[in-house]
């Protein structure tokens, strides 16, 4: 670990996925989040799992965060494949 990221405070992971949905447009108050502990800590850097659930939809995603995971950019892009959004069904 270099020392410039040793200097830089954790990411709290709900506000920044708070920023992001309200970047997309999205409502916040349509989402709930929890974190949980893991047992696998030492493999995603220190982090535990972030749940993300969809009121409207029922959608639930779970990513590791921490340090060494990439839950950041598959949240970005889950959100933008539209998991977290309505289904709809093309009619022709």
């Amino acid at each position: 670990m270099s020392a410039r990221a040793a200097e830089r405070p954790p990411i709290d992971p709900i506000a920044t996925l708070r920023g992001l949905l309200r970047a997309h447009g999205r409502a916040v108050e349509d989402f709930d989040f929890e974190t949980h502990e893991s047992g696998f800590q030492e493999l995603f850097g220190g982090g535990g799992i972030l749940a993300v659930r969809c009121r409207s939809t029922g959608e639930e995603r779970l990513y590791a965060t921490g340090a060494d995971s990439a839950w950041l950019g598959a949240f970005i892009l889950d959100l933008g494949a539209g998991h977290f959004a309505a289904f709809s069904r093309d009619v022709v």
